[in-house]
């Protein structure tokens, strides 16, 4: 048996519990059969699937971030890391370990709920909600332990508690909702437009389906998180993935005429989504870049692929499904014609985000470069623009050239010149500055 999954167990897992969680849900059970007057059997079961839900959603969630946030405020963590285990044999060691107390309850829920469900009507729909239920949470718990890990830094792990808990908090809005819909009223009715990707599945099957790509999605992403913390490096190649897939994925909820023509959008967004994510989420520090550019003179280009930083990966998979839209994708609705020109717009105003961070992320000193770059932000795209919004709101777009799609709002064709210069001025001010700041840095110190 995997030995973290048999410590875990030891340490969730004890004769006294074994007993109690049955007990509780036994009273809790009657409780619900007592205060039904006409269908005690409906009563059973939805009482049993909230129970099921609390159990792996809320209490499984909690079990599975404290599995990691104990090691590390215990101090055992970096034992954890020296073992001889593998980056997967640890993760579901720990996945299924860490949650195996809360799974115990749920499942004897399960089992009981469809039990109450045989004589009622649906049982099979009611059966496909729950199965799509638990995969999703056992998603929305792998999730919640890759953004947990992936955000961990080895020096300062407590800082990064909070970018961590916002990461999670993130993964898990996308998962929940499969997860809540075991609350739904089951229902066998095909979808009426064709529903995902059109393939007029059942709205259980479909659930059921990307329950169960999420899951795939999930456990790839904590195998890499994982690895990361072990110190196995690899290439991005998860990291692109993931992207391609959820972009696909969210491809499928497009109107069928308009997907083939605009399928690089969805895949566009999420890229840029995901440069944003990567950004704030790891550490692009000078000594993160100087091992990439040491790699790149020195050593093979798969260990500088290894010492990459993820953003970088995510704005070109961005660049390049805007180059194919431009190349490939014929809008035929006259209303988005100057959707080409947004996208390439939004993938600049991106790449002027990453130089800001990395000006601040640059220097020579221990303070996190979130805080500083949103507030730039703040200023470069609220406060400056409000300011002279009332007098000149042509010049507002001099300081945030996003304002330029106030133009395509009025009914104009095109976005206008300004929003490129203004544009193309803030980024060649931003190289300037990043470029500056490396050069600074790399000054060795005076002394006196």
């Amino acid at each position: 048996m995997n030995p973290e999954f048999k410590r875990n167990l030891w340490l969730e897992i004890s004769p006294a519990r074994l007993a109690l969680m049955p007990a509780v849900l036994t009273l809790i059970a009657l409780l619900a059969v007592a205060m039904s007057e006409h269908n005690p059997r409906d009563n059973l079961f939805i009482a049993c699937t909230v129970l099921f839900t609390g159990l792996t959603v809320g209490w499984g969630s909690l079990l599975v971030m404290s599995s990691i946030n104990n090691e590390v405020t215990e101090r055992t963590w970096d034992q954890q890391r020296l073992s001889a285990l593998t980056p997967w044999q640890m993760a579901w060691g720990k996945l299924f370990g860490s949650t195996a107390y809360a799974w115990y309850g749920a499942l004897l829920c399960a089992v009981v709920a469809v039990l109450a469900a045989s004589t009622l009507p649906g049982f099979l729909s009611r059966c496909v909600w729950m199965l799509a239920g638990a995969i999703g949470a056992v998603a929305l718990h792998a999730w919640l332990m890759a953004s947990r890990l992936h955000t961990l830094d080895l020096r300062t792990e407590k800082s990064s508690s909070t970018a961590g808990r916002l990461f999670g908090l993130f993964m898990a809005l996308q998962t929940l909702p499969m997860v809540f819909m075991v609350l739904r009223s089951p229902t066998d009715e095909p979808q009426a437009s064709g529903g995902w990707w059109s393939l007029g599945l059942p709205l259980p099957v479909q659930s059921l389906v990307l329950a169960a790509l999420m899951l795939a999605l999930g456990l790839l992403a904590l195998w890499r998180s994982m690895g990361k913390q072990l110190m196995v490096r690899s290439t991005p190649w998860a990291w692109a993935l993931g992207v391609l897939a959820v972009g696909w994925m969210l491809a499928g909820f497009m109107p069928e005429d308009a997907r083939d023509a605009n399928l690089m959008v969805p895949l566009a967004g999420v890229a840029l989504l995901a440069t944003y994510a990567a950004l704030f989420t790891e550490s692009n520090n000078r000594l993160v870049w100087q091992a990439v550019l040491f790699h790149h003179a020195h050593s093979p280009r798969r260990r500088m692929l290894q010492a990459l930083p993820l953003w970088p990966v995510s704005w070109a998979m961005a660049a390049l499904f805007v180059l194919l839209y431009g190349v490939l994708g014929i809008n035929p609705d006259q209303h988005l014609a100057s959707l080409g020109s947004v996208m390439w717009l939004a993938l600049l105003h991106c790449l002027r985000d990453c130089g800001i961070y990395h000006f601040f992320a640059l220097r020579n000193t221990t303070r996190k470069p979130a805080g500083m770059t949103l507030l730039t932000l703040f200023v470069l795209g609220v406060v400056l623009p409000g300011l002279v919004a009332g007098s000149a709101p042509e010049l507002a777009t001099w300081f945030e050239p996003l304002f330029g799609l106030q133009q395509l709002v009025k009914g104009g064709a095109s976005l206008g010149l300004a929003p490129w210069l203004a544009m193309a001025v803030q980024l060649a001010v931003v190289a300037a500055l990043v470029a500056w700041r490396w050069a600074a840095g790399a000054k060795p110190a005076q002394t006196s």
